[in-house]
């Protein structure tokens, strides 16, 4: 047994024709194309954030200080909310948690510009001076792959 195992081993080390430099050469070419495979983004699914509402506010336990996000042109329902800790948004159905990032810009009511998820992060920035109550802001939502999701443009309101 020993034997048949030994004369596969030296048949198959034969058989190997390759010279150092062209197995180099097919070794690189297989690394590329790994990395071809791994560097490539899905495509951009766009999100249109829902209304945040009172029956989603209660089940997600978000009453404490913070700020709200209302897009222009989309009614007056927030599509995010922040708070120290978290923000909310609704890109479906459900609401999707992201945590806070703390070594982003701090806002108003210990809020953060930054927040990242699973599925996605956002920034929130100012776009006028206002007052830490209200003030004109704009949201960018990104996928994994750091693709723009969503954007707009709106109204900040903070409260304690």
């Amino acid at each position: 047994m020993r034997r048949s195992v030994l004369a596969g081993l030296v048949l198959l080390g034969a058989c190997n024709t390759q010279s150092p430099a062209e197995k180099a050469a097919a070794d690189a070419g297989d690394i590329a194309a790994v990395e071809r495979a791994q560097n490539q983004r899905p495509p951009i699914v766009p999100i249109t954030p829902k209304p945040i509402l009172f029956p989603d506010i209660k089940r997600a336990a978000l009453y404490g200080p913070g700020c709200a996000f209302v897009a222009e042109g989309g009614g007056m329902g927030a599509v995010l909310l922040t708070e120290n800790k978290r923000a909310a948004i609704k890109p479906k159905d459900e609401i999707v948690i992201l945590a806070s990032d703390p070594g982003s810009t701090p806002m108003p009511q210990g809020t953060w510009s930054r927040y990242v998820g699973k599925a996605y992060a956002l920034t929130l920035t100012r776009a006028d001076g206002g007052t830490d109550g209200a003030w004109n802001g704009k949201l960018v939502v990104t996928d994994p792959g750091d693709q723009i999701v969503y954007e707009a443009s709106g109204q900040v309101q903070c409260k304690g």
